[in-house]
């Protein structure tokens, strides 16, 4: 019989194979929940092989007041483990995510760094990409892709796909490159107080051809490394964007003047919008921040050059306006807006650029950070125009 990942029948695990769960019921509300996580604890020691284990708190058992870290350091005795709070799940996804990397650096790393990298490729961490983002595992691969043109190594993407021992081996890294300053930069931050590792980001995520030769020369720049072999690469990935672009535009016109929306956090919106107006020549109708500046708090360098951005091609009136109440042919966004805009029987073409997603498996991993992601935009705005 095959394995069916829908009825994993391991105990604790209620369904799926991928993070076990107390599942705490009305009793436990009650009475407590130490008994059921120890009797947890003990079986994944006992059975499974872990090189670390994390508890994340839920806020539910939050409110019990039992010690979760206490029960866990009193019952598990030869694996590192910490816990991660959630009390009420009351902040944003990124807020939260961007703590716990925090957390894991200081609590697992050694003050200690590793001896200094003396090989002959020089390595660096990515900071910022998690399994939240779309197509993480593109974004993780593409990057890789494009730094190993350079001869330089990926020593971890934190908290996305990494092992144990690539969190372990962070502190060997030359430079750590944050992708997406929103979830990411806290942790860079740290890196560099704790182990003097430089970092280096850019405004917005590195969205097309232009923002991915920026980074990647910025980091060669800084490694004194060779970007010859990349710049070969993105010669290419640009020649392959023109040719169906010309044939678009000498039939159409399109996709010059298109009206798009994007919805999303500033470092998206940013490098989205920043692609969209630059290289195909698009007008700006809405841009929705899910991470506005607060009214005592300062902007943050993405909101900055958005507004910059948005003032210099006159489009400033699209930072303003609701995304539902846009007319935009091309709608970027998570697959909620899309399908609320669908019901409003909007006349646009929708295309997904973080989660939750309207249902679309990608069974092959996909990007729409560099090279490669400028030319899978490219291919579903050309599609998105002709087919909607």
């Amino acid at each position: 019989m095959e394995f069916d990942p829908l009825n994993y029948p391991e105990l604790w695990y209620f369904g799926q194979p991928r993070v076990p769960c107390t599942y705490l019921d009305k009793r436990d509300y009650v009475y407590g929940s130490r008994d059921k996580l120890t009797e947890a604890l003990h079986f994944l020691e006992s059975n499974m092989n872990f090189d670390l284990i994390v508890i994340v708190n839920s806020p539910g058992a939050a409110l019990i007041g039992d010690d979760v870290r206490d029960i866990a350091m009193d019952e598990i005795q030869g694996t590192p483990v910490f816990t991660v709070e959630t009390p009420g799940y009351s902040r944003d996804i990124w807020e939260g995510y961007s703590s716990a990397c925090c957390q894991i650096i200081r609590e697992l790393l050694p003050d200690a760094p590793l001896p200094v990298n003396t090989g002959t490729r020089k390595k660096v961490n990515i900071l910022g990409m998690s399994i939240f983002h779309k197509y993480y595992q593109g974004d993780c691969r593409e990057f890789t892709r494009l730094l190993d043109l350079c001869g330089i190594d990926v020593s971890c993407i934190l908290c996305c796909e990494c092992t144990f021992e690539e969190i372990m081996g962070m502190r060997n890294a030359d430079l750590n490159i944050v992708v997406d300053t929103i979830y990411g930069m806290d942790a860079a931050r740290l890196l560099e107080e704790k182990y003097q590792i430089p970092y280096v980001s850019c405004p917005g995520v590195p969205v097309g051809f232009s923002a991915a030769e920026t980074l990647i020369h910025q980091v060669c720049s800084l490694l004194n490394a060779d970007s010859a072999a990349f710049v070969t690469e993105s010669e290419k990935s640009r020649a392959r964007a023109y040719i169906y672009l010309s044939r678009l535009n000498s039939l159409t016109g399109l996709p010059k003047g298109v009206k798009f929306a994007v919805h999303g956090t500033c470092s998206q919106c940013y490098g989205y919008t920043a692609f969209l107006i630059r290289y195909f020549g698009m007008t700006a109708d809405c841009i929705s921040v899910l991470d506005p500046p607060g009214a005592n708090s300062p902007p943050a360098p993405e909101y900055e050059e958005l507004c910059r951005l948005l003032e210099k091609t006159s489009m400033s009136g699209a930072l303003h306006k609701d995304i539902l109440s846009t007319d935009a042919e091309l709608v970027f966004a998570d697959g909620n807006i899309i399908a609320k805009l669908k019901a409003m029987h909007r006349d646009f073409s929708g295309i997904e650029i973080s989660l939750p997603s309207m249902g679309y498996t990608d069974v092959i991993p996909k990007t729409h950070l560099g090279l490669s992601g400028g030319l899978l935009l490219c291919e579903q705005i050309i599609n998105g125009l002709m087919f909607r």
